[in-house]
C-alpha cells in the first residue's frame, strides 16, 4: 500500500514564530487557544509500515520547531472520516492518541487505509 497526499494536518502545540506574533491575525490565535493547535500544510505519505506527515518549508519557517509526525501503521487502531468544508478529514486513532489531516479524496484514503489496517 502506498498513499501520498498534499494535506493539512492538525498539529497540537503548533505556534507561529515570535517574529509573526504582531502580524498573526487574532482569529488564528483564538483558534489555536480554543482547539489546542493549528492546521499545518505539508505532505502525508502512508506505506505498509508507517504514516509520515512532513510540514512544508513555508510552515517550517513560520512555526516554532515543527517536526515530522511518524506513526507506525501497526499502532493504528481506527481510521475514520470526518466532514470538512471543501476537503474531508481523515481521523486516525493510534496508541498515542489521534492524528487528523485534511485532503482531497479523504474518503478513499479512509477506505484504503481501513482495509489495510483490518488485515494486520
Amino acid at each position: 500500500m502506498y498513499i501520498r497526499k498534499l494535506a493539512n494536518a492538525f498539529c497540537e502545540g503548533a505556534k507561529p514564530i515570535k517574529a509573526l506574533s504582531k502580524v498573526t491575525p487574532p482569529a488564528v490565535m483564538r483558534y489555536k487557544t480554543k482547539h489546542g493547535g493549528l492546521w499545518v500544510g505539508g505532505n502525508v505519505e502512508i506505506s505498509d509500515d508507517r504514516l509520515v506527515f512532513r510540514p512544508n518549508d513555508i510552515n517550517r519557517t513560520m512555526h516554532e520547531a515543527l517536526q515530522d509526525i511518524i506513526i507506525d501503521t501497526s499502532k493504528i487502531t481506527a481510521v475514520n472520516y470526518q466532514f470538512g468544508w471543501i476537503t474531508g478529514i481523515v481521523a486516525i486513532t493510534h496508541d498515542r492518541g489521534e492524528f487528523r489531516f485534511r485532503c482531497f479524496g479523504a474518503k478513499a484514503v479512509v477506505n484504503e487505509l481501513s482495509a489495510y489496517i483490518e488485515k494486520l
